[in-house]
């Protein structure tokens, strides 16, 4: 009976670290900073059936502050989500970095130029 349990807890704890190698990875697509906004497209391959962006936050200068999101528009299809990020305009950027919470996770990743 031990070894059973044993077992299945190894198995349950495999699956857990395949689900986390799995998880969402964004990646930026384009980035604009054009008609008094900023608008940043990412896209993530790995978003299976659900992709819920409940927060965003745009830090463009090194130690600054970081802005909330304007706007923030999902789709998705075949395990493949599109965002769009809008946030006020800024006039200088500095290793402009995105700050997000998809599906409860928090991630950052580094916006294209």
């Amino acid at each position: 009976m031990l070894r059973k349990n044993f077992i299945c807890i190894a198995a349950a704890l495999i699956a857990a670290a395949l689900s986390v190698a799995a998880e969402a990875k964004p990646r930026c697509n384009s980035f604009s900073n054009r008609d008094d906004k900023v608008t940043i497209v990412f896209t993530d391959d790995k978003a299976g059936s659900q992709y819920k962006v409940t927060d965003a936050k745009l830090q463009s200068r090194r130690g600054k502050k970081s802005v909330s999101a304007t706007s923030v528009s999902t789709s998705l299809s075949n395990g493949m989500a599109t965002v769009v990020l809008t946030f006020p305009y800024e006039t200088y950027f500095s290793n402009p970095k995105v700050t997000l919470i998809v599906n409860g996770k928090k991630m950052t990743f580094k916006v294209c130029n």
